[in-house]
């Protein structure tokens, strides 16, 4: 699942499916297109790091993770000084294959707002928050989730 969604990440969706999403709206000040670009910046360096590892559980130890967290610290969380977010540093291990949403595309709405489209795979969402997060930290201000919506809608 997290191979198909670095896929989607990095090359753009498969249009031709019908799938249900979790339309995500995310509140920002005057930087939608930024936060946008860092979040699959992020997001695309965790998951390639995790792809890598999938095979090699071995791979996946605290050192790996400890420079995933610098690399996060020192290329998305550079202006930001709200130690709330430095202190979710953490969530960076939540994003393996055992979450219950995965990306699949997004679109910005206005400089101000931006919709991010996830696969749901489970009821209540487990680890929501950890996407939460990482929006906040690529700048957004505000994320709540959205109503859901065909993928063949978008």
């Amino acid at each position: 699942m997290a191979r198909d969604e670095l896929k989607r990440l990095l090359l753009g969706s498969d249009k031709s499916s019908d799938t249900t999403l979790m339309r995500v709206e995310v509140s920002c000040k005057n930087n939608a297109s930024q936060v946008l670009e860092q979040a699959i910046e992020a997001l695309a360096v965790i998951l390639s790091v995790n792809a890598v590892c999938e095979d090699k559980e071995e791979w996946l130890t605290i050192e790996s993770y400890e420079m995933l967290e610098a690399w996060f610290t020192n290329n998305v969380l550079p202006d930001n000084n709200d130690y709330r977010l430095l202190d979710g540093i953490e969530n960076i291990r939540w994003f393996g294959e055992d979450r219950d949403w995965f990306w699949w595309s997004a679109q910005i709405v206005d400089e101000n707002n931006l919709y991010v489209y996830i696969l749901v795979a489970g009821f209540p969402i487990s680890g929501f928050d950890s996407l939460r997060w990482l929006l906040e930290c690529c700048g957004a201000s505000k994320v709540e989730q959205g109503e859901a919506v065909k993928s063949s809608d978008l």
